[in-house]
């Protein structure tokens, strides 16, 4: 954590605290808030329903758009249902913000973080930028933006993942499957030396877009985003972030139109996040697993080795 602070104040990078409990929700079907109730002291106000943040982003966001600049925080975030060697329902963030910077800069700036903090603890090999489309290239022989749904079925069927899914299911869970259960373990290894190193994919289809800006590569439209990966473990996703709040509220809607179809609840949409956006600057974020990073610095193969008091003993 000191040696965190130290990087970012010598880039003059402010640190701020934002709250953790909040009257909205995010409405990504695939990530669960925890709820809890305000419930006032002198009863003439109604109890309210709040949720606990699992990422401190949107208020954040609000404060680059009053002008803060660029900024970080260290935060404690909560999601349901997440468990395992590699989830613990409490966790804690790195987030920051790189005002005037697109994601592209800001991997730079991630790889020199990470090279320093693992340094000392990891040999590293030299570290890997691929886009999504090179990594599905270099291990499948397909192009995820453009395969038709029998290629990506033939796909599943090869590696032992038929029958996962069923063939309505939508494009974009037979990439998550194929990416998550056959791309990903070998992501942050070097194949020559088996050495760990800092890989980074980049360009997302479109449809994964979340709050990432939508550009254009060799003709196709993708997310402006990347996520980091060491010896096959998920570290951090970054975004070279939208701000345009007309988009984002579709997007939102969207998601929200998901939730039903799974019986999910809808959540709220964050109205001052919403109404912030259109003043954003142009910049680029990243959040990092500060607990996953710590199991790479220890070579730890489960979470609770880095956690004084995981989930079970909290």
């Amino acid at each position: 954590m000191q040696y965190i602070r130290c990087f970012f104040e010598q880039r003059e990078i402010l640190e701020v605290d934002t709250p953790v409990l909040s009257a909205a929700a995010i409405t990504d079907p695939f990530i669960e808030s925890f709820q809890t109730r305000y419930i006032p002291l002198t009863r003439k106000m109604p109890a309210e329903h709040y949720y606990l943040h699992s990422s401190p982003e949107f208020p954040m966001k609000r404060l680059l758009a009053a002008g803060s600049g660029s900024i970080y925080q260290i935060a404690k975030v909560f999601r349901q249902g997440e468990v395992g060697s590699r989830h613990n329902p409490e966790f804690t963030l790195l987030e920051w913000y790189r005002d005037g910077w697109d994601h592209h800069q800001l991997m730079q700036e991630v790889e020199q973080l990470l090279t320093e903090l693992l340094t000392p603890h990891v040999q590293l090999g030299a570290s890997c930028f691929m886009s999504y489309q090179q990594v599905f290239e270099k291990v499948m022989a397909i192009n995820p933006h453009t395969a038709p749904m029998d290629d990506l079925c033939a796909c599943a069927d090869k590696f032992d993942l038929s029958g996962v899914l069923d063939k309505s299911d939508h494009r974009d869970r037979f990439l998550e499957l194929l990416f998550s259960h056959v791309i990903e373990p070998a992501l942050g290894t070097e194949a020559e030396t088996g050495k760990a190193c800092i890989c980074f994919v980049y360009h997302y289809p479109a449809s994964q877009a979340s709050l990432a800006r939508i550009g254009q590569e060799n003709g196709i439209a993708v997310a402006r985003r990347f996520e980091i990966f060491i010896n096959g473990l998920e570290l951090g996703n970054g975004f070279h972030e939208l701000n345009n709040a007309q988009e984002q509220r579709a997007r939102f809607t969207a998601d929200n139109q998901t939730r039903q179809q799974m019986g999910l609840t809808e959540r709220p949409l964050d109205e001052n996040f919403l109404a912030a956006l259109d003043l954003l600057p142009d910049c680029a974020g990243v959040a990092i697993g500060i607990e996953r990073l710590l199991m790479v610095m220890s070579q730890a193969a489960h979470i609770n080795k880095v956690i004084n008091f995981p989930f079970e003993r909290a």
